[in-house]
């Protein structure tokens, strides 16, 4: 034993000094009772498997990406039973049914050994491109889908409606800024500042059972609706200068939940988004004007088009497109693909001429209405985008993201982020400008951590930051629509409760 304890303690001796031999080491750790060759060329092995597994799954969402199905449901079933695939699996929806088809588009586009163009090339137009024969080729130049007459029509509207619009904008911009500029620029700088002086007025009960999801004012905020999951919509009449909400109405919209919700700002119309993949167009009193169906998955949210009457509505959906309704006739006008995931919102610029779609992508995309061109991207986010909406003035755009950013971006530098605000600590679910009075002095966002942010439409600093919390519960304190109208804003959010501030 003494012996054994002598040599240990001379190895332990030469291994601190550096002076142990071979024979040595090998004899204290009996190497040669140990197979590690074997050992370190199996976990090499296993290496070289994993990465090219990776590499191979990395591939192959680079081809699904890169690969387009087509949207009508009839189509989709055609090239399922041309490939000897089934043409519906039990329970598949028709979003899964196309998903399931480009999965099958992809396989075998790398079966057939065809290469995708590099991420500069796809971002410039080029994709694999499948119509219902069958046959998949790159088209690397810009191409458009065939629009029906009632589209042409809508866009010779849209056209007549937004030119005048704009160039009345511009010229007021000019105006402003050449004779007194200073001047407008102060009276904006103290509206902001007077943003400070928002408090709690009261809280009212929007819903018994589900969440709130939207909330929205109109008639110059005179009067607001809300949301909730539940299929209710809820029609308020608001007293700012009494900080009082009252409710006068209540419409059971849906079965299913509504994701979306809009006011035309006078009033004549309310508009709800679906979880079940359709949407409504409301009056004023509660009456379902019209139904419209077309999307394959659920919706997302919901915009009027600032054109007179509410003639236009456009419904964002989880089957990766935006649509462009009629609200008057219920015909679907525009199918808009350009995502590569789900889109959750959509905006329209107040001349009408442009809109914006945000999505599960991370990306949003400008698109000229009167062309029907995507004309700018905007890139930025690094998780999914959640609200979008345009400013007053013409050439902002604000959103908000899953990575609890606010970005601002100026559509005078090719929408150019121009600013980044980072003053959430959870995800940002609305952002939305003062459109009544203010013109856009200032914008607002909401978010999951219970606050409500007001920043400045000029220098977009923060101004101002109201806590929406009432409760104990962290999951309870989630807010998930915010909107401001002149001296009052509203929020409402998971404690299915209703909050106007004042100033």
């Amino acid at each position: 034993v003494e012996a054994r304890i002598t040599r240990r303690r001379r190895l332990d001796d030469g291994r601190a000094v550096g002076e142990m031999t071979a024979a040595d080491d090998a004899s204290y750790y009996d190497l040669d009772g140990m197979d590690t060759g074997g050992e370190v060329e199996g976990a090499r092995s296993t290496a070289r498997e994993r990465q090219e597994a990776l590499l191979k799954e990395f591939e192959s969402r680079r081809r699904l990406r890169a690969t387009h199905a087509p949207t009508d449901d009839a189509q989709v079933r055609a090239m399922l039973r041309r490939y000897e695939e089934p043409v519906t699996l039990f329970g598949e929806r028709q979003a899964e049914r196309r998903e399931r088809l480009r999965g099958i588009l992809a396989a075998l586009d790398a079966r057939d050994g065809g290469e995708l163009e590099t991420s500069g090339d796809v971002a410039g137009g080029g994709a694999v491109v499948v119509d219902a024969s069958g046959v998949g080729a790159y088209q690397k130049e810009i191409f458009y889908t065939e629009g029906t007459d009632g589209l042409l029509q809508a866009r010779v509207d849209l056209a007549e409606f937004s030119l005048p619009r704009a160039a009345k904008r511009v010229a007021e911009q000019k105006a402003k800024r050449g004779e007194r500029g200073g001047d407008e620029r102060r009276a904006m700088d103290d509206i902001v500042l007077s943003t400070s002086a928002f408090t709690a007025q009261c809280s009212e009960i929007g819903d018994v059972t589900r969440p709130l999801c939207a909330v929205r004012f109109y008639d110059q905020g005179k009067r607001a609706v809300s949301a909730s999951w539940s299929g209710e919509v809820r029609a308020w009449t608001c007293d700012a200068a009494a900080g009082k909400l009252s409710s006068n109405l209540v419409i059971k919209a849906t079965e299913h939940r509504i994701t979306g919700l809009d006011a035309y700002h006078d009033g004549c119309a309310i508009a709800t988004a679906h979880a079940d993949g359709t949407a409504a167009i409301w009056s004023a009193d509660g009456e379902r004007r019209r139904e419209l169906k077309g999307h394959a998955s659920r919706c997302g949210k919901i915009a009027f088009h600032p054109r007179d009457g509410g003639r236009y509505v456009a419904t964002a959906g989880f089957d990766a497109t935006w649509r462009l309704w009629h609200t008057e006739t219920g015909e679907e006008l525009l199918c808009q693909e350009g995502h590569s995931r789900e889109v959750y919102d959509v905006g329209f610029h107040p001349d009408g001429a442009l809109a914006a779609s945000v999505g599960l992508d991370a990306i949003g995309r400008v698109w000229d209405l009167r062309l029907g061109k995507s004309i700018s991207v905007l890139r930025g986010h690094v998780k999914q985008i959640l609200s979008v909406d345009f400013a007053p003035n013409g050439y902002h755009i604000i959103t908000g993201s899953d990575d609890r950013t606010v970005r601002v971006w100026d559509l005078r530098k090719n929408a150019a982020c121009a600013y980044t605000l980072a003053s959430h600590s959870a995800l940002v679910s609305c952002v939305r400008y003062e459109k009544t009075a203010t013109h856009g002095a200032f914008f607002s966002s909401c978010s999951y951590d219970g606050t409500v942010c007001i920043y400045s439409g000029s220098d977009f600093a923060l101004n101002t930051r109201l806590s929406a919390s009432s409760s104990s519960s962290s999951s309870m304190n989630k807010l998930t629509s915010v909107d401001v109208a002149g001296d009052a804003l509203v929020a409402c959010g998971f404690d299915k409760t209703l909050k106007m501030y004042t100033k």
